[in-house]
């Protein structure tokens, strides 16, 4: 959503939005400041009641709380905003289309007057009659002039509307799909981008879940401005080692996955550690000192798929080795064993 406030109207609506932001025991990231931003100012109700019921139970929200809530309020308002967006313009298009046929049928009768007009001199046997048919082809020549003139006008507006909707929907689009602080895709971006692949998305694909190690402690010990740092980092380096039809995602916190299309298993595992070492070599300072949090390090699990599968199925074996990663030691990659998951026990945070 494009917001409205100029600079000084937001300045004020960040003074009413902090202290409440204060009260919940989430972190006060971009995700968590976008409720309350959009509480105070009074543009998202259904939200608003929602946060006031937490403020009057004293109930703090938490991370999950905090993901929760954006996905259900944020997130899907702007996918509703999205499909009102192609209805629109698909709209427009059938009234363009409306108008091109207008005009083949009035061009298809001024044709005919013409042959009309051309049999008619062959048999005039007067001046006068002549003169009747030319004057007469003159009015219709007025007539088609007038109509095409409006039609092309019209199809001009239509064209200024398409292109509008067309930026509009682009925006829209990269607001409901994407995550705004790493460029990813975001949980439901994810989830459309499989989806669209359609039944067999998971037939020779893997699938890697990566989460960051003691990313909490990081945030606590060195503040949140780093942890997005981090975050923005990790998203860049996913994104400079997928390509093609690889499709790369922050479902949420600090967790990452990437669908990998015709990947077989070591190829998966391959590219996961590739991931692994290249996080785990990077230094990432605060911006307003030379501190660092040391080694910033990933646990991956890596899932390969089948013709059967689904995302929830997918996902419920990446996760169960991611944790086994994480049991492990953490900073390294672990295999599904393809031993059976409950899926209801799994979910992308």
């Amino acid at each position: 959503m494009r917001y409205s406030e100029n600079k000084d109207q937001s300045a004020e609506l960040l003074r009413l939005a902090l202290p409440l932001m204060a009260r919940q025991s989430a972190a006060l990231h971009p995700i968590s400041y976008t409720l309350w931003y959009e509480h105070v100012a009074g543009i998202n109700p259904p939200l608003s009641a929602v946060l006031e019921a937490s403020l009057a139970g004293k109930l703090p929200l938490g991370e999950d709380d905090v993901y929760d809530l954006h996905a259900r309020f944020v997130v899907a308002r702007d996918m509703e905003v999205l499909e009102r967006l192609q209805h629109k313009l698909r709209q427009v298009l059938e009234e363009a289309a409306q108008t091109a046929a207008v005009a083949l049928e009035d061009s298809g009768q001024f044709e005919a007057a013409l042959r009309d007009t051309r049999s008619r001199l062959t048999g005039a046997v007067s001046l006068e009659t002549v003169h009747a048919i030319i004057a007469e082809l003159a009015r219709e020549t007025n007539r088609m002039q007038s109509a095409t003139e409006a039609v092309h006008q019209r199809l001009e507006s239509r064209a200024r509307e398409v292109e509008v909707l067309t930026r509009q929907l682009e925006q829209a689009k990269s607001e409901a799909l994407l995550d705004p602080l790493t460029g990813l895709k975001n949980r439901r971006g994810f989830e459309v981008a499989v989806s669209e692949l359609g039944r067999a998305a998971f037939k020779d694909a893997a699938l890697v879940l990566a989460d960051i190690d003691h990313f909490k402690e990081i945030n606590d010990k060195h503040g949140h401005l780093l942890g997005d740092k981090i975050l923005r980092a990790i998203g860049a380096t996913l994104q400079s080692n997928i390509k093609g039809r690889d499709i790369a995602a922050r479902p949420g916190g600090d967790e990452f996955a990437i669908l990998l299309q015709q990947t077989p298993l070591a190829g998966a595992r391959a590219l996961a550690e590739q991931i692994r070492a290249a996080v785990a070599a990077g230094r990432i300072r605060r911006a307003d000192s030379k501190e660092q949090p040391g080694s910033v390090t990933l646990s991956i699990g890596v899932a390969v798929g089948g013709a059967e599968d689904t995302l929830e199925s997918m996902l419920a074996r990446a996760d169960a080795a991611l944790y086994a990663a994480k049991r492990a030691g953490r900073n390294r990659v672990s295999v599904d064993s393809g031993e059976p998951v409950t899926v209801a026990a799994t979910a992308i945070r």
